[in-house]
């Protein structure tokens, strides 16, 4: 799982990319978001990722580490954009 992230924001263009996330459990989902955030933070810094998550708790959890290039959406919410998702 690990490699598809990655290669998939080393190959995306696009300035917001969005995984969705949300059939992680609460800890998975911080530890892949903070991880490959960061990651893709020290490569291209101007690049964003969305991140799809399951619920509001999941996404206040997350969001308080205040990493500067993360966004949320509530899966219900979601996109029909290009989405990664991870399962």
């Amino acid at each position: 799982m690990t490699e598809k992230i990655k290669n998939f924001l080393i190959e995306t263009q696009e300035e917001k990319t969005f995984i969705d996330i949300s059939d992680m459990n609460l800890f998975e989902a911080a530890k892949t978001a903070v991880l490959y955030s960061t990651k893709l933070f020290i490569k291209y810094p101007d690049k964003k990722i969305c991140w799809s998550v399951k619920d509001e708790e999941t996404k206040k959890l997350i969001s308080s580490l205040m990493l500067k290039n993360m966004e949320f959406e509530i899966k219900e919410k979601q996109r029909n954009d290009k989405v990664f998702a991870i399962k």
